[in-house]
């Protein structure tokens, strides 16, 4: 018996000193000068929203470069292109927009309200000249049986 006492005298003895030990040892407050890569971070942070972000521009100076692209974008767009048919039914679009991809033409439909009715438009092209167009219009009739027409750019 006499072991196990100075055994957990010892134990007990271990326990006080290493509780002495961990009371002494204690982190140093941070000092200012260790944060400082932090401000400087902050400051970079602040530095690049500043350079992202463009000043405001009046309302209608906004509403005149927008007037300006768009008839950019017009005059860039000036093309022809093929309308195949207007279907009130989008699956039914889908699907021949589909076929007449795979057959290798250059397929695509939008949406339009007219009347208070949806359409799907299906076209094709772009066309940089009306003799392209007029081609691939003969080839659709002829191969596909539409009775596709022109459509041909705004001057606006």
């Amino acid at each position: 018996m006499p072991n196990s006492i100075e055994n957990f005298s010892f134990i007990k003895k271990k326990i006080v000193k290493d509780e002495a030990e961990k009371k002494n040892e204690h982190t140093s407050p941070i000092k200012i000068d260790e944060l400082s890569f932090y401000n400087h971070l902050i400051d970079k942070k602040e530095k690049a929203k500043k350079k992202a972000l463009p000043p405001a521009l009046p309302k209608n100076h906004v509403k005149k470069i927008e007037k300006k692209q768009l008839g950019q974008l017009k005059q860039e767009i000036r093309s022809y292109s093929i309308q195949v048919a207007a279907l009130k039914d989008e699956a039914k679009t889908k699907k021949m927009v589909e076929r007449l991809t795979t057959l290798g033409y250059q397929a695509y439909y939008y949406q339009i309200v007219i009347n208070g009715e949806m359409y799907y438009r299906i076209r094709c092209g772009p066309f940089s000249t009306i003799t392209k167009a007029k081609q691939y219009a003969k080839r659709l009739a002829n191969k596909e049986g539409f009775k596709p027409f022109i459509v041909y750019p705004h001057n606006k």
